[in-house]
């Protein structure tokens, strides 16, 4: 693992070296605990409103109106929309105290709730925090065009679903996520596109651990003019 030397004078070889044997783990496991990565420093976390979980179209209509456009207006959402679609995603419908654990907009497998969500903007990846409706900073800049194809460099969010390397339930787990996605643009009038990755390394730009991979993207957003 290497990490950069963040003082101009080394005063031994050894040092550096037990250093990095005692801080290894803890720098590694240092995103999944919510530490901001160097890169994102610049970026601060995005406290989301609270969801509008009674707007919409009827269930029936957005199931009528769903389907899988790939091209977008680049103009970012409303934070508002922006949090309306993350809650519909995966957010938290029930509380601990409703519910041991938390309740999900969509079920897992064994109710292992650990699909994560990347969200990637305009000015950067953040993962996303249900219980706190909260965006977390992960990596700085405009990465949309190296997380997808073509298309997804001009959706306002595309939506990254990372899993555990040895997760089995991940590929439906994620489906259900996809699924309530496409139900909310349908609802309100968006764009979206769920697709695999093919040839992007999503997990070097995505700064993920050794034991997490990117399975799935889904852009959304407005439909061009």
């Amino acid at each position: 693992m290497h990490i950069p030397a963040r003082s101009p004078i080394l005063r031994s070889v050894v040092l550096p070296a037990l250093i990095t044997l005692a801080l290894g783990a803890p720098l590694a496991a240092c995103r999944a605990q919510g530490a901001a990565s160097v890169a994102a420093a610049e970026l601060k976390a995005i406290q989301l409103p609270k969801p509008e979980i009674t707007a919409g179209m009827p269930l029936m209509q957005a199931l009528a109106q769903r389907r899988t456009t790939r091209a977008f207006l680049d103009k970012p959402l409303p934070l508002q929309t922006l949090s309306n679609l993350l809650w519909a995603a995966f957010g938290v419908n029930r509380s601990r105290e409703v519910k041991p654990g938390l309740g999900r907009t969509a079920p897992s497998a064994m109710n292992s709730q650990d699909i994560e969500l990347d969200v990637v903007l305009a000015d950067g990846v953040y993962v996303y925090q249900a219980e706190q409706n909260l965006l977390r900073p992960v990596v700085a800049g405009d990465l949309r065009a190296k997380i997808g194809t073509a298309p997804a460099a001009h959706a306002a969010v595309t939506i990254v679903y990372v899993a555990a390397v040895n997760d089995g339930s991940a590929q439906v787990d994620v489906g259900f996520i996809g699924q309530n996605v496409y139900l909310f643009a349908a609802s309100e009038g968006l764009n979206a596109w769920f697709y695999a990755f093919h040839g992007p390394d999503a997990a070097g730009a995505l700064n993920l651990p050794a034991e997490k991979h990117a399975l799935y993207a889904q852009s959304v957003g407005y439909p061009p003019k």
